[in-house]
């Protein structure tokens, strides 16, 4: 007999997608230990991601994916994958059905209770696209789950005091990054990514790793950045991601003339190979939960400035292993990003702090571990006589 934990994850988003809480799951779902586990992961939608990105996911003999395009959970779609998934969940008997983002959490929630399955929760941003009446319904909907999991103790209190959530069910899973894959650079390998980049030896150098979206504030760092560059000429900007708000973001560099200044990689799967051409990385969000681009610079020995929003309060250590600013200040972003160009010794002091802090408290193994006996705590107490 199969005695391995049957996991079901159901998402909005495309599984194989390049942004934060998809690498969550693809790591998740990948390092469970196969002898151990039988994964299915469900998306709420039908697109694929172009290359080779999160590919390896398809070859895992133990998991297996699906689609279920949903426009909305209230019209037809909805409906269709909420039976699809009820069908599912009586006819395979899984173990756990664990969800992320709004209309998975919905669906989840609305599922049939069956004695012995787990129902989770795993909560990946601050909540900003709720409105007062999805508040309301998750008010009602929350205690259906036998837990609420987040990365962040920021995404937990506001839970708390918009949703009411009750504390027994809340559970702090920190993310975790591979200090294997993202690890400092040496030498050799930032000189050849500021080649590949047709970046120059001594330019200064700060990344923005981030889908361009309105929470994540380019017009902000922009308008930053064209302060630091008329402070410090050799200064230069990486913005790696695609998103809605592109043609605003092209919009702004040609009205500040930062053409020579920007570069705009666009959709990259190769996010390892590029932080090695920078300095520092920046994150200027209106709203964070916990930023995998700030962990992923922070194991590569890279010094952040973020905006003091969510799980970036967490993350990063003012003054320690980073810089954190206002959201939506230009001007105080500015004089941190010049302050930090103008500061090698506090990049180096800084990077180096940011990767130990990262190798003690946010290991993917850690994450991992903490997920599987999450899991095992709960089916133990839903299967205790």
């Amino acid at each position: 007999m199969d005695r391995r934990i049957r996991l079901l994850l159901i998402t909005d988003t495309p599984v194989l997608a390049p942004g934060g809480s998809e690498r969550f799951l693809q790591n998740l779902a990948t390092r469970l230990p196969r002898d151990a586990y039988r994964i299915t992961l469900v998306q709420l939608h039908e697109q694929k991601m172009p290359g080779n990105h999160g590919h390896e996911l398809l070859t895992q003999p133990h998991l297996r994916m699906l689609s279920l395009p949903v426009h909305a959970v209230y019209d037809r779609s909805g409906l269709a994958a909420w039976r699809e998934l009820r069908a599912m969940l009586k006819r395979e008997h899984f173990d756990v059905v664990q969800s992320q983002h709004e209309k998975a959490d919905v669906l989840n929630a609305l599922l049939p209770r069956l004695p012995g399955t787990v129902y989770i929760s795993n909560r990946r941003d601050m909540g900003f696209k709720k409105s007062p009446k999805l508040q309301q319904l998750f008010r009602w909907l929350n205690p259906r789950y036998h837990a609420v999991v987040a990365p962040a103790r920021q995404i937990l209190a506001g839970l708390a005091d918009c949703e009411r959530l009750d504390p027994l069910l809340m559970n702090w899973i920190p993310n975790g990054v591979d200090t294997r894959r993202y690890a400092p650079a040496t030498p050799q390998q930032r000189t050849d990514a500021r080649r590949m980049l047709g970046l120059r030896d001594d330019a200064i150098v700060f990344g923005c790793v981030a889908r361009m979206t309105p929470v994540k504030r380019h017009v902000d760092l922009l308008d930053a950045f064209a302060r630091v560059r008329h402070a410090v000429p050799q200064a230069h900007l990486l913005l790696v991601g695609d998103g809605p708000d592109l043609p605003v973001v092209q919009a702004r560099i040609e009205a500040l003339t930062l053409h020579d200044a920007v570069s705009l990689l666009s959709f990259r799967d190769d996010v390892a190979d590029l932080l090695p051409a920078m300095d520092a990385l920046v994150l200027c969000s209106s709203s964070e939960g916990m930023s995998n681009a700030i962990l992923e610079a922070m194991a590569c020995g890279l010094p952040v400035v973020a905006t003091a929003v969510g799980g970036n309060l967490h993350l990063v250590q003012h003054e320690h292993s980073g810089l954190l600013v206002p959201p939506m200040d230009p001007a105080t972003l500015a004089a941190s990003l010049e302050w930090l160009a103008r500061s090698p010794q506090a990049r180096r002091r800084m990077g180096q702090a940011a990767r130990q802090r990262i190798e003690s408290e946010f290991s993917l193994d850690g994450m991992v571990h903490a997920f599987d006996q999450l899991y095992r705590r709960l089916l133990a107490g839903t299967r205790a006589p």
